[in-house]
């Protein structure tokens, strides 16, 4: 069977910290996959792509977009196991990329997340300049940092979502450990990744949707940096890697980027909708026992308490098949569909039951801060 949206394997979310005596280890967020992957190769490298690799192409985007990437650290309380003892600081590195010649720098939410000094280094300058923050998201682990300096900062600009092909390659600047402006080359291996996200010690989760999967190296330290195409352009915010496969590393898509950042320059709340339910795919044996055919839908694992889809009388067990007149034939198609909508929308939801097809009627929801979910 194949694991619901809410338990799967271990990854690690790639920031680092760094201890107050100044012995680095990797401060984990544990981070969960569903089902094993497939990844798209790209062919053996043509005269014109090895041209791409090794002539000037990757140099001179490196070149022009090296300047715009930065290096934030960050003072926070340390992570305890135990939850008791004296209270610890601990210094957190990661990364970040300015937008706009006046200074918005767009990183990780769990970079800075708790943090109570917010310093970034820039190319070039031997001191680093304190940062406030304009807004941030826990849920969508996006954050936007404001500096203030004496002169136009050079700036990334985003690509096109449309244009982002699996197959493509893949740039990925940062400061993996402590490795200033470190640049690693692989593709996008895939897109519409969902994965979890959570710490060592089990006390921050977050769920990730339709995240950008890459075989660019990200390591420890690489958080909040820019995935870039071979235009320079930001494809997507470097956030997660797998701590027991390789090649897999995963990037916010540029399309939730690009949503959410009105929101975060106005330090508000983004929109983002929520039925309250873990899903999986329909097994046949899960179809067969509710007389299903053919066998479709996203299988209901679970119902969150209070959530639209308890006040709608939905049940574990339940097998959705339309979202609000969307067809639904796997749970893929359910999160999409309900990214669609809007918190406050009515909707009508289908669900397959034992005695048949039953719809159902409910309001969506904003997503509750800080979600609590199952690993």
């Amino acid at each position: 069977m194949k694991p619901s949206r809410s338990v799967s394997t271990l990854l690690t979310v790639s920031m680092s910290l760094l201890a107050l005596s100044g012995a680095a280890y990797v401060g984990t967020l544990t981070v969960h996959h569903w089902g094993a992957p497939t990844s798209a190769y790209a062919a053996p490298p043509s005269d014109q792509t090895s041209q791409v690799i090794s002539g000037t192409t990757v140099p001179s985007v490196v070149a022009r977009a090296n300047p715009a990437v930065v290096q934030i650290t960050d003072t926070a309380p340390a992570p305890s196991s135990s939850g008791s003892g004296p209270k610890m600081s601990a210094e957190y590195l990661g990364s970040g990329f300015v937008i706009s010649h006046q200074g918005y720098i767009i990183t990780n939410d769990h970079v800075i997340n708790r943090a109570k000094n917010i310093q970034v280094k820039l190319v070039g300058d031997p001191l680093p300049v304190p940062a406030k923050v304009v807004g941030k998201d826990y849920n969508l682990d996006l954050a936007l940092l404001k500096i203030s300096v004496h002169r136009s900062l050079p700036t990334l600009s985003f690509a096109s979502y449309s244009g982002i092909r699996i197959g493509q390659f893949a740039i990925a600047i940062g400061n993996p450990e402590a490795l200033s402006h470190s640049v690693t080359l692989g593709i996008i291996s895939a897109e519409d990744r969902a994965i979890q996200a959570g710490n060592s010690v089990g006390t921050q989760v977050r769920q990730y949707y339709n995240m950008l999967q890459t075989d660019a190296a990200i390591n420890p330290g690489n958080s909040g940096g820019p995935l870039l195409n071979l235009a320079g352009q930001v494809v997507g915010v470097n956030t997660a890697v797998s701590t027991s496969g390789q090649g897999l590393g995963f990037a916010i898509p540029v399309s939730t980027v690009r949503r959410a950042l009105p929101y975060l320059k106005q330090g508000k709340v983004v929109p983002e909708a929520w039925l309250g339910v873990e899903v999986t795919d329909v097994t046949a044996q899960q179809a067969k026992k509710l007389h299903e055919s053919p066998v479709r839908g996203a299988y209901v694992v679970k119902v969150m308490p209070n959530s639209p889809a308890a006040k709608a009388g939905m049940k574990a067990g339940e097998v959705i098949i339309n979202f609000n007149g969307t067809p639904v034939y796997q749970d893929t198609g359910l999160i999409n569909a309900v990214q669609a909508s809007k918190p406050g929308q009515k909707v009508a939801v289908t669900v397959w039951t034992a005695k048949g097809a039953q719809v159902l009627h409910t309001v969506i929801q904003q997503m509750p801060v800080n979600l609590k979910v199952t690993g």
